[in-house]
């Protein structure tokens, strides 16, 4: 069985695990706020006479090192949590994410190689960009995408006539052990 959903009429369902890049500027950005607001305590420490444009200096300095210590803060959070894209491609359309597309809207799809396995690609009717790559953290072995395009065959197809599937051509990977290349039917 290529899924391991329980719900019926799922072809494939898999998830995709990201760690924003901008989570180590967050922690930069928060440590960066942690100095300015500790240096601003130290010189006001041991000062008896403040005038009001000092005041008003320092809360000033204090709202833009809280602004940054929120915005640090939060996409350092993000960095630790991460976030996850689920793929679900099944009878009533592919969600990844919270993109969801139509079978109507969708113009064809296929298996290709991308990240060290193959990957779901979709091209669209319509739209920028036309063609998306659904990648997934551990992508499809070669007899999972011919376990995949032969279930969309079966359950997918009948039920949407313009759909063209990419099959994967056994030749090619049978005379040079390479990946596969793709070719079309509909």
């Amino acid at each position: 069985m290529l899924t391991s959903t329980r719900r019926p009429g799922t072809v494939l369902s898999a998830s995709l695990t990201c760690k924003p890049a901008r989570g180590v500027l967050g922690f930069v950005m928060t440590c960066s706020a942690c100095v300015i607001l500790l240096w601003l305590f130290m010189q006001w420490a041991g000062k008896d006479d403040i005038t009001t444009s000092d005041k008003q200096t320092a809360a000033g300095i204090v709202a833009a090192a809280c602004v940054l210590f929120y915005l640090g803060s939060t996409w350092f959070f993000a960095f630790l949590t991460g976030h996850t894209r689920k793929l679900t491609i099944g009878e009533d359309g592919v969600r990844y994410g919270t993109a969801c597309f139509s079978w109507l809207e969708v113009a064809q799809i296929g298996v290709g190689t991308r990240r060290g396995g193959f990957q779901v690609r979709l091209v669209m009717n319509r739209g920028w960009p036309a063609s998306r790559w659904l990648l997934t953290d551990d992508g499809m072995s070669q007899s999972m995408a011919w376990e995949f395009l032969e279930a969309l065959e079966s359950q997918i197809l009948p039920q949407f006539p313009h759909l063209k599937i990419a099959k994967l051509l056994p030749s090619v990977a049978d005379e040079s052990g390479s990946l596969p290349s793709a070719e079309t039917v509909s």
